[in-house]
């Protein structure tokens, strides 16, 4: 057999092996961007077993904001109005719904605000074939404020919470709105990068991932992992923060809130022992919500200050 036949046996070997790589990369990716959608039954189901649920809460009256988000589908909202002055918009996590969200309206309604739920893309009542992870959710929430602003004129959004996914999309949201009063991440990732540092420890690596994932991403589902950089859209806030994260967390490694700090040390931080992914407020409800009040006092502060001049 002469040297050309071995080379050309050689790389045909090859390029067969990094067909079936990349496949495999494909349907890897495909079962977190095309997860199994959950109906609301499911996750109060969920929600019961191992977080907390009221069915109380199905109870509360809202006004329910439809959109046709910038992609094509459909986009469901709910706008909790319990005749409060500011409004905080609460953002769900992956492959979740507005139903994850209502624990944190239930506090937020303590708090004294009014609150919009918003169910993400292929998630809940909305439309969509995938998840993005905040690249084009981020748009979508932005859509349902619009619409929301058309109901109510007078609308004032007073802060943005996100839990894990919704937390990194309401960093990405959080430089569109301009005068808003806090933010608050608990649990989100920093970026692509930082929800592989669980399994892939070498940063260069980690880089390499990240490129090889975006050769899926952009073709089969329309976005690039740099369009959910949420540290990097944070350089672009200043309004008072508050960063919440358990050193426990094995979805969203503990990690990411360090990356995050980096780029806001003005940031309030609030670090949880040992509760498990996005269950903090149920392992530690008085230090949680110690924690919302903490922030919201910081952002009515500045706001004083600014009314005053100073």
């Amino acid at each position: 057999m002469s040297a050309g036949y071995i080379v050309l046996i050689v790389v045909g070997c090859l390029a067969v092996a990094a067909a079936i790589a990349y496949i495999r990369l494909y349907f890897f990716v495909k079962t977190f961007v095309q997860p199994p959608k959950r109906s609301d039954e499911e996750l109060i189901k969920y929600e019961k077993e191992v977080k907390k649920f009221s069915d109380e809460w199905l109870d509360e009256k809202y006004v329910p904001v439809e959109s046709v988000s910038r992609f094509g589908y459909k986009l469901q909202g709910y706008y909790y109005d319990f005749g409060n002055e500011g409004t905080v918009v609460c953002l769900h996590g992956h492959n979740s719904s507005h139903i994850s969200q209502m624990k944190y309206m239930e506090l937020f309604k303590k708090l004294g605000f009014n609150v919009f739920l918003v169910d993400h893309r292929r998630s809940g009542n909305s439309g969509g074939k995938c998840v993005t992870f905040g690249a084009k959710e981020k748009y979508d929430v932005l859509t349902a404020l619009e619409n929301l602003k058309k109901l109510y004129p007078d609308l004032k959004i007073s802060g943005l919470f996100g839990e894990s996914m919704g937390a990194a999309t309401a960093m990405l949201v959080a430089p569109q709105i301009p005068g808003l009063g806090f933010l608050i991440e608990y649990c989100g990732y920093a970026n692509f990068e930082g929800l592989l540092i669980k399994y892939i420890k070498n940063k260069r690596l980690r880089k390499l991932a990240v490129f090889l994932i975006s050769t899926v991403t952009k073709p089969f589902f329309g976005f690039l992992p740099k369009e959910c950089d949420a540290a990097a859209a944070l350089k672009n806030t200043d309004c008072p923060m508050l960063i919440m994260h358990s050193l426990a967390d094995e979805v969203v490694v503990y990690e990411n809130s360090e990356i995050l700090n980096r780029v806001r040390p003005d940031a309030l931080k609030v670090v949880f022992e040992n509760s498990c992914h996005a269950r903090s407020l149920i392992m530690y409800p008085e230090r949680f919500e110690g924690a919302v009040r903490e922030i919201i006092e910081r952002s009515e502060s500045v706001a004083e200050k600014a009314d005053a001049g100073e």
